[in-house]
């Protein structure tokens, strides 16, 4: 499923593996061809075709597709082979008999980034909530091991799972912490302080929050804040901003990538990692952003758990996970005791380097998987 974010970390996560002694090939099922370079065979393409998503038969001969192109991955597999996943929809079609334990050889492993169930809640997808509540279970449950992304989210696994045994881990999100430069700070000047948001606007991010907070805010501190990005929130956050905050310097730029990305972080003081996860009922998250901002060395703020990031940690600023506007003052003093020290960049990427990057987290998967007996071994879980 094409999405540059999920594939970014799906190429760093094979990339990984492969670095760390384990052959690894990223699959991606994709309606129509991409432009993509030829990535030394690590990188395979399926493509179903481009349908029209409105009609029902062509919704069902896309599913179909899936399934035969899923059912021709599957079966040559071997019990020394990982099918690990991410992405495929509760859509019980899309689930070919080969995926079930009775008709394969290879462990499937299945990653989780949240609860998804909360996501289709959230934008009203009832129908897929509905099919979620169905067949979810099932799917799932035909898993070999399970990895969440939080310990909330494994434990919801481990309660929802009709088998108890299977097994779980809590592996937090990773970043390729040497893709990005690390960042030249700004001078900070109490009278002054920009924000600064990149990523792809979601409700969840609740940056009508960050707007609300500004148009609220009557202090002597001028507030810049920067949008970089596109998504579904973002007329809504344009509109908020029209109405609660006209005068306010809020500016939208849209994607931005390379070095005019750089100047962007080079030019702020503080990023804004989410502020609304509550809305998708969930407390922690594995955020790639803020794994992004780290390894970048600005300090950022978050309303939501994050297991890589204890409360100890000095350059994340912790708000309450409410839809009460963002209490400027609080940022603002952030601002000045995380900005305080000049070479926080540097301390942020050695954290990062240490806690964050994908070989760190690659290793803990290899040993995981390790743990998982194959079917030879008549150990096979059911």
């Amino acid at each position: 499923i094409p999405d540059s974010g999920v594939l970014k970390k799906a190429r760093y996560q094979v990339a990984t593996l492969n670095d760390l002694g384990v052959v690894a090939e990223l699959v991606v099922i994709t309606p129509e061809k991409q432009n993509e370079e030829p990535e030394s065979g690590t990188i395979t393409y399926f493509y179903y075709g481009k349908l029209d998503r409105k009609s029902l038969f062509a919704r069902l001969r896309r599913a179909q597709r899936i399934r035969r192109i899923l059912h021709d991955i599957i079966t040559p597999m071997t019990h020394d082979d990982i099918f690990y996943y991410r992405g495929l929809e509760f859509i019980v079609l899309y689930y070919p008999l080969a995926f079930f334990r009775p008709f394969r050889r290879c462990r499937i492993l299945s990653e989780h980034q949240s609860v998804e169930i909360n996501q289709h809640l959230l934008y009203h997808s009832y129908g897929a909530a509905v099919i979620d509540v169905l067949t979810g279970s099932l799917i799932t449950g035909q898993s070999d091991g399970i990895i969440g992304v939080t310990e909330e989210i494994t434990a919801f696994w481990k309660k929802r799972l009709p088998n108890p045994d299977i097994p779980r881990i809590t592996i937090p999100n990773g970043f390729n912490v040497g893709s990005v430069a690390v960042r030249t700070p700004p001078r900070f000047d109490s009278r002054e302080i920009h924000l600064l948001f990149v990523g792809n606007v979601s409700r969840w991010h609740g940056l009508d929050r960050m707007v609300q907070g500004i148009a609220d805010y009557r202090g002597p501190v001028s507030i810049h804040l920067h949008i970089v990005g596109d998504g579904d929130e973002l007329e809504q956050i344009k509109k908020e901003k029209n109405t609660r905050a006209p005068t306010a310097d809020i500016h939208f730029y849209g994607f931005m990538s390379g070095p005019a990305l750089t100047a962007m972080f080079d030019s702020c003081h503080l990023a804004i990692g989410s502020l609304g996860l509550h809305r998708n009922r969930m407390n922690q998250a594995s955020s790639l952003k803020v794994r992004e901002y780290c390894s970048r060395g600005i300090p950022f703020i978050l309303s939501n758990e994050d297991p890589d990031f204890p409360d100890t940690f000095p350059y994340c600023l912790h708000v309450d996970p409410t839809d009460a506007p963002v209490p400027l003052e609080e940022v603002i003093s952030f601002a000045g005791q995380a900005c305080e020290n000049p070479d926080h960049p540097g301390i942020m990427r050695a954290y990062a380097q240490e806690h964050l990057d994908w070989h760190v987290k690659g290793q803990r998967l290899i040993t995981f998987i390790g743990t998982i007996p194959d079917a030879r071994a008549g150990q096979r879980r059911t």
